[in-house]
């Protein structure tokens, strides 16, 4: 049985020029030859032709697909890009469950006035970032934080936080939850710590461009823990850093305001006795 091109650019979704370009490629040989003026093509061409497609669509090259359609090479081509798609599928969800929570923290930034919950803080691994004269030196290149998710993250004293009325002096890093790490091995170093999951005091703040928090947010939030401590009976581990790790930076009134999650660890005020 055979086609005319017109008829197999209908049966495959492909243009006519699309199947001259594979013709030109060596994907297809009209089996028909011509006939005239007339391509004729058969239902293997059809098979070739949707094979093409579906290799395309799976990400292989051009000479992939030559090798797989014209010689006995397809176990191993197709094991590897199906291993190729695994890890990029993996990356994929990662990405997805990054940005979903990127999406869920935007929200929770309209209503940071009032936002401060009990939460599990989740495991976070920190490695500070040194400054020289004002400014950061370059992160090393086999850090291996993995963008996008590691971000600034800064440690404040507990005790600071609380006492000292402009606020807390803020020692810089980069942060990343532990979810996101594919290989722990990587973060291994004296200058390295790891927090693990705990109880905390969730709030939304604002930080300056020095890194310390803003004043009307500052003095809110410390308002809004101690709320929640009193009515969950609970205090602060004054032996636990605060952490703060940002959200992400907007750009209003005419300058850029950071958003940080503010973690504060918490215990049972029973477990003092």
């Amino acid at each position: 049985m055979e086609f005319k091109i017109g008829t197999i650019a209908k049966m495959t979704g492909l243009s006519p020029s699309g199947i001259r370009f594979l013709e030109q490629q060596g994907v297809l040989s009209p089996s028909g030859g011509r006939k005239g003026r007339y391509r004729s093509y058969s239902m293997s061409d059809v098979s070739a032709i949707l094979d093409y497609r579906n290799y395309r669509k799976s990400g292989l090259s051009q000479e992939e697909i030559l090798r797989l359609l014209h010689s006995e090479d397809e176990v191993r081509i197709l094991d590897r890009r199906c291993d190729e798609l695994e890890r990029e599928i993996h990356e994929s969800m990662r990405l997805l469950h990054f940005l979903r929570h990127r999406s869920h923290d935007a929200s929770d930034i309209r209503r940071a006035d009032s936002f401060c919950e009990l939460t599990m803080r989740p495991a976070i691994i920190w490695m500070p970032l040194e400054v020289r004269n004002g400014k950061p030196s370059v992160w090393p290149e086999n850090s291996a934080f993995e963008i996008p998710y590691a971000d600034s993250m800064l440690r404040y004293s507990v005790k600071e936080y609380l006492e000292i009325p402009e606020g807390p002096v803020p020692e810089p890093g980069v942060g990343i939850f532990e979810s996101d790490i594919l290989n722990l091995g990587y973060f291994e170093g004296s200058n390295v710590r790891k927090y693990d999951e705990h109880q905390a005091v969730h709030c939304i703040v604002e930080v300056n461009e020095d890194f310390t928090i803003h004043k009307e947010s500052l003095e809110r939030s410390r308002a809004s823990v101690k709320d929640v401590l009193a009515k969950n009976e609970l205090e602060m581990s004054m032996d636990s850093p605060v952490l703060s790790k940002r959200i992400l930076t907007v750009r209003r009134d005419g300058k850029n305001r950071r958003y940080d999650h503010l973690w504060i660890n918490v215990k049972n005020v029973s477990d003092n006795d």
